[in-house]
């Protein structure tokens, strides 16, 4: 499915409601990436020049924490909303950081984590 809002590439988003399932669109499944959950498109530019806003993330959830690949990019499913950054390990709060070197970076608390998901695959719509 495709989550019903925008990972935010740049601060924390404002909280959302939660998205239930009869809420996401469905697409069919792209094959040539790794198992995933969902989709995400992502809106800002403080992912560039590796993510553009408007591209869409094709994400796994991570089971185990021990699983977190720190210092890679991951869609964090915070109480102040979805942002997509690269989470480095602080013990009792995560600093989420840019691509983009004039991106936001900030600490998110390790209790207001909801979720994490890896990101295994993304598309581009090109411009013409």
């Amino acid at each position: 499915p495709r989550i019903p809002f925008a990972a935010a590439a740049g601060a924390l988003s404002i909280a959302t409601d939660a998205a239930g399932d009869a809420d996401c669109e469905r697409f069919p499944v792209i094959t040539t990436f790794p198992a995933y959950d969902f989709t995400i498109k992502i809106e800002g530019d403080s992912m560039a020049p590796d993510y553009l806003s408007g591209d869409e993330l094709a994400c796994r959830f991570v089971d185990d924490p021990a699983n977190i690949k720190w210092g890679e990019p991951h869609i964090l499913d915070t109480r102040d909303g979805v942002v997509f950054k690269i989470p480095y390990f602080g013990g009792d709060q995560i600093m989420c950081r840019s691509i983009n070197p004039d991106g936001p970076s900030f600490l998110v608390d390790r209790a207001d984590v909801l979720h994490v998901a890896s990101i295994v695959g993304f598309t581009r719509q090109l411009q013409p």
